[in-house]
């Protein structure tokens, strides 16, 4: 499977952030608990090539590519399933793994943006809670 986003910060930054072992739980749904523990073994990173392997599950590479200060950041991942988070709900295995790489760029798009996006490490207390002009009450006068 493979997804991408972009970013707007430069492929340098986009690349040190990813190879730094301690941004791990931003990006590897996995670990997004705190009681999870981190791999010490098992990334790999190739600055001239703009890479990042792991080979922890699910095995995938992040690849790096920029232009004047925007980032297109690519997910290739080794399977095209994942676990469901409900495994009673509609959800297939091909769903849930398209569902958590998605997670996995919005989450690294907002902590490197530092743009919040819902991520819940992130919050941005000057962003209004009006979006496209519309109330999020039913008085439109709030």
């Amino acid at each position: 499977m493979e997804q991408q986003i972009t970013i707007a910060r430069p492929a340098d930054e986009v690349f040190a952030y990813l190879a730094d072992l301690t941004h791990l739980r931003h990006w590897l749904p996995q670990l997004r608990r705190e009681e999870t523990e981190l791999p010490d073994a098992g990334l790999e990173s190739d600055r001239a090539a703009g890479t990042v392997r792991w080979s922890f599950d699910p095995a995938g590479e992040w690849r790096v590519h920029g232009t004047k200060g925007v980032t297109t950041l690519t997910l290739s991942l080794q399977r095209d399933t994942a676990q469901a988070a409900d495994p009673t709900g509609p959800e297939t295995p091909e769903d849930a793994a398209r569902f958590s790489a998605e997670a996995a760029l919005q989450s690294l798009k907002s902590h490197l943006e530092r743009a919040g996006g819902g991520d819940p490490d992130l919050h941005t207390a000057d962003v209004s809670s009006r979006a496209f002009g519309h109330s999020a009450t039913s008085d439109p006068n709030i």
